[in-house]
């Protein structure tokens, strides 16, 4: 079970490594993002980051969905992190039934894209196009829950009423 599919800029970093593993009740991350599969030093940096306790992987988008195709990665109870919501729309098309819920928390800040540029949803979620699309198609899969919260403490607030309250 995916407990957070999160889209964060920055992958890993202290928000996640120090909060979000007992707020879940996991002890397992799975990086999905095609660049990081392939850089073994940004692999090592990502996994340095958190306590020992915690484990992670590093993988594809498409490695990702193909690892949940075993029924034991189904059972497991995990935090999943992408870096945009490109990334995060094709793995919740084919793994619906295994998310809790997508959360994004980080957006958008280092794609390259000017910021007027960008549908603004607070100060940590900028959607250029692309992003505001996949993000169109997330919010269209029946009951999948899709949120901000930046850390546990935060409150919960609905994309669906931050895009109204534009």
């Amino acid at each position: 079970m995916i407990r957070d599919l999160r889209v964060d800029d920055r992958l890993i970093h202290g928000q996640i490594a120090l909060t979000w593993p007992k707020a879940l009740g996991i002890n397992r991350i799975i990086v999905a993002n095609d660049a990081a599969s392939k850089d073994k030093t940004q692999q090592m940096s990502l996994k340095m980051a958190l306590p020992s306790d915690v484990k992670a992987l590093v993988r594809s988008v498409d490695d990702t969905i193909a690892f949940f195709e075993n029924p034991k990665a189904q059972e497991a109870n995990l935090m999943v992190i992408v870096g945009n919501v490109v990334d995060a729309e094709k793995l919740a098309q084919p793994l619906t039934d295994l998310i809790d819920r997508v959360n994004l928390a980080n957006v958008g800040r280092f794609d390259g894209v000017p910021k007027e540029e960008k549908l603004a949803l607070g100060s940590a979620i900028l959607l250029n196009k692309n992003e505001k699309n996949a993000l169109d198609q997330l919010l269209k899969i029946p009951d999948l829950k899709v949120v901000h919260q930046i850390i546990p403490d935060n409150g919960v607030k609905s994309i669906r009423d931050m895009l109204s309250d534009k």
